[in-house]
């Protein structure tokens, strides 16, 4: 593995922790928001938590983007709400805060080692460079 190859894989590990922590702010942000319940065609204006799908990359790194959840919904009773049925349901978001903390937890250290690593490729240059001059 080359040094380019490893700040390579290093920076699509921090674009990966980005994402990560873009769909678990966007999921906080909107944790407390809610619509109409689906109609019968499926559809509701509430919104739709995401998800991050990770895979590998060819050569190295990783490649990250951000997805619909799964059961995006959960019926709450809100018959205040200007969205409620006439039995006072509205579509909350499917978002479970314990585990978005720890998503943002999650891509924190990720960033991290990943900038640490690339910090150690980017030495290991310097050092060979310095030796041959």
């Amino acid at each position: 593995m080359s040094i380019s190859s490893t700040s390579s894989i290093s920076a699509s590990g921090m674009r990966a922790a980005a994402t990560r922590l873009e769909a678990a702010a966007s999921n906080i942000a909107n944790v407390f928001s809610s619509g109409p319940l689906p109609d019968a065609s499926g559809t509701t204006t509430a919104y739709a938590p995401v998800t991050v799908k990770q895979s590998d990359v060819r050569g190295g790194g990783v490649s990250a983007r951000i997805v619909n959840a799964a059961d995006p919904y959960v019926p709450a009773f809100d018959p205040a709400s200007p969205d409620a049925d006439a039995e006072g349901m509205v579509a909350a978001p499917n978002v479970d805060m314990a585990g978005e903390l720890v998503n943002v937890l999650t891509a924190r250290i990720s960033y991290e080692a990943s900038t640490k690593t690339m910090k150690v490729a980017n030495d290991m240059m310097k050092t060979t460079l310095d030796a041959f001059s």
